[in-house]
């Protein structure tokens, strides 16, 4: 399980579900406090036939590769372990004959650099890297299968997931390549960090993000649970997650406690300038709100937990 599938499992945990994890790995080991049974292995492989085999009733599909500059080098590997393997369980869950809720993992990389601020769920997808490219590719196959199967599914376009488990149980990991798991691990080792790019056209030249804790997303995904409940068979729905506030990445680094030490860089390919959720439509769909996105929540549930990791 990684860092949004533990707290997810945890969320599901806490509401009362039995939950079965199904990954490649763990990569946060205590998430396996909150799961009933743990399958490590390729989810393609195997989820479809524990779906059947165990009656569930939901899938919080989170799998997948995740970072932008990685996939502009090698776009194959998101392409195959994205879309076509998300393909290929849909496939295998109508084989099977499994009828139920999906809620699939999207992001806020399906919409591209037009620099609209913020961002709505009926505004055109145009992204701008091979990662954004999978999440929207992945968001049509899901909505077709449901459409021909009779699924209701949801996708949660994540805008920046981040934070730690306000328990401390659960987080990231060292050497994280996300900006607040970064600020915080140059803070606890006191050297220079990064920024990349300081001539975006922003306020401060940096680019702009919104920025949602982990736990948030979790318990947004019990509400997507609980909204797909509700929907008409053959459904498919898109939900921004976010705050609808957004932070640069200087405001980021400059908003630690004595702050850090910090250099500029050049841009990475593939990074809009501004991405802020317009996430009103979730909220009146479900009732889901944010509880734990403040900035100064975000950046001490992450320096707790990983302090413990240096």
């Amino acid at each position: 399980m990684g860092f949004i599938g533990s707290h997810t499992d945890k969320a599901f945990h806490l509401a009362g579900y039995r939950v079965i994890g199904i990954d490649r790995q763990m990569t946060i080991p205590a998430a396996a406090g909150f799961i009933d049974e743990l399958i490590v292995d390729d989810f393609v492989n195997i989820a479809a036939a524990v779906a059947v085999e165990r009656n569930v009733v939901g899938i919080i599909h989170i799998a997948g590769t995740s970072l932008v500059g990685p996939s502009i080098k090698n776009p194959g590997e998101y392409y195959d372990n994205n879309v076509s393997k998300t393909n290929l369980m849909l496939e295998q869950l109508a084989n099977l004959g499994w009828v139920g809720n999906i809620v699939f993992s999207s992001s806020a990389a399906v919409y591209g650099n037009d620099y609209t601020r913020p961002w709505k769920e009926t505004d055109p997808k145009n992204p701008i890297s091979p990662y954004g490219h999978s999440k929207s590719m992945c968001e049509q196959i899901i909505a077709d299968h449901a459409h021909a199967y009779g699924h209701r599914a949801i996708a949660l376009r994540y805008f920046n997931a981040c934070g730690c488990d306000p328990d401390g149980e659960l987080g990231n990991v060292w050497d994280d390549t996300h900006l607040v798991p970064q600020v915080v691990q140059s803070k606890l080792e006191g050297k220079y960090m990064t920024i990349n790019g300081i001539d975006f056209p922003t306020p401060d030249g940096t680019c702009i993000r919104d920025y949602l804790h982990v736990s948030d997303i979790a318990n947004a995904h019990v509400s997507a649970i609980s909204l797909a409940n509700s929907l008409d068979k053959n459904t498919f729905r898109v939900y921004n997650l976010g705050t609808g506030q957004g932070f640069s990445n200087l405001e980021i680094v400059q908003g630690t406690e004595e702050g850090i030490m910090f250099t500029f860089g050049p841009k990475r390919n593939g990074d809009p300038a501004e991405l802020v959720a317009d996430p009103n439509l979730f909220m009146s769909d479900s009732g889901w709100k944010p509880k734990y996105s403040q900035l100064d929540n975000i950046l001490s549930t992450t320096f707790n937990w990983m302090k413990d990791l240096k």
